[in-house]
C-alpha cells in the first residue's frame, strides 16, 4: 500500500513538474510578445492621432489616406519581433516623437516611412516596394495636395 502512495505521490509531483515547466514556457514567449504588442499599439496611435493635425495645404481625403498608409505600413512592418526587433521599434519611437514635437505636413509621413525601412531587412523590403506608391500617389492628387 505505501509503495502505490509513493509511486502516486511521485507521479503527481512529476505531473506538477511538467505543468510549471509549461507554463513557464508558455510565460517565456507570451511576455515578450505582449510587450512588443503593447509597444507597437502605443506607436500605431501616435501615428494615427497625426489624423487630426491635418496641414491646411493637404485635402482631406489626401491626409486620411496618407496616415492610414502610415498607419498600415507600421503594423505591416513592426508586426513582430521576427519582423523587427523590438529594440529596433524602441528607436523608431524615440525619433517618432521627436518628429512629432513639430509642425507635421507629407514629409513628415514620408519620413515615417522612410525611418521605418531603417527598422532592418523587413522595412527595407516594404518600403522599396512602397515607393512607387507614393510617387503614384502623388502624381494622382497633384492639385489636391496645393491649397
Amino acid at each position: 500500500m505505501q509503495t502505490q502512495d509513493r509511486s502516486l505521490h511521485i507521479g503527481c509531483l512529476v505531473l506538477l513538474i511538467l505543468v510549471i515547466g509549461f507554463l513557464v514556457w508558455i510565460a517565456s514567449n507570451a511576455v515578450p510578445q505582449i510587450r512588443y504588442n503593447r509597444r507597437s499599439y502605443r506607436i500605431n496611435e501616435k501615428i494615427s492621432s497625426l489624423q487630426q493635425r491635418r496641414p491646411e495645404n493637404v485635402s482631406e481625403e489626401a491626409w486620411t489616406e496618407c496616415v492610414a498608409w502610415a498607419s498600415i505600413a507600421h503594423c505591416n512592418i513592426c508586426f513582430s519581433e521576427g519582423h523587427t526587433s523590438y529594440e529596433a521599434m524602441c528607436r523608431f519611437e524615440e525619433q517618432l516623437d521627436e518628429k512629432l514635437q513639430g509642425e507635421v505636413d507629407l514629409d513628415t509621413i514620408e519620413w515615417i516611412g522612410e525611418r521605418l525601412a531603417e527598422t532592418g531587412p523587413h522595412g527595407r523590403q516594404y518600403m522599396n516596394k512602397w515607393r512607387e506608391q507614393w510617387k503614384s500617389m502623388h502624381e494622382a492628387w497633384g492639385q489636391d495636395i496645393q491649397p
